[in-house]
């Protein structure tokens, strides 16, 4: 089951969800990595400041995932797809995150999962 969520509504997604989630980028040989990170809204854009393979990852900009696990039990996660790239070079090196989707995701109950 997934329900949309919009840019305008991600800030206050966030006040629900909160700031850390798992960050999910791809390197140039398709080997996926996922890390833990804080994130924060400025403007449109979302920032948080990765490890060094995920920079390396998005050192020519690419497709990030964002998962937010569910605040509670029966809880929807929220899934964010984007584009990052590096925008600050002085350490910590930031990245920003532009939005292209969002939904709230939860496998249908009768999974039995």
């Amino acid at each position: 089951m997934s329900i949309p969520v919009t840019i305008e509504q991600l800030p206050a997604r966030l006040d629900d969800y909160g700031n850390d989630c798992f960050l999910i980028t791809v390197g140039s040989d398709g080997t996926p990595k996922v890390v833990h990170v804080p994130v924060a809204m400025e403007g449109r854009e979302i920032r948080c400041t990765p490890g060094g393979g995920t920079l390396r990852n998005l050192a020519t900009g690419g497709p990030v995932t964002l998962i937010f696990p569910p605040p509670g039990v029966g809880a929807h996660s929220m899934l964010i797809d984007g584009t990052g790239s590096v925008v600050a070079a002085d350490e910590p090196t930031e990245i920003a995150i532009s939005f292209d989707s969002g939904i709230l995701h939860r496998p249908p109950s009768s999974l039995g999962c």
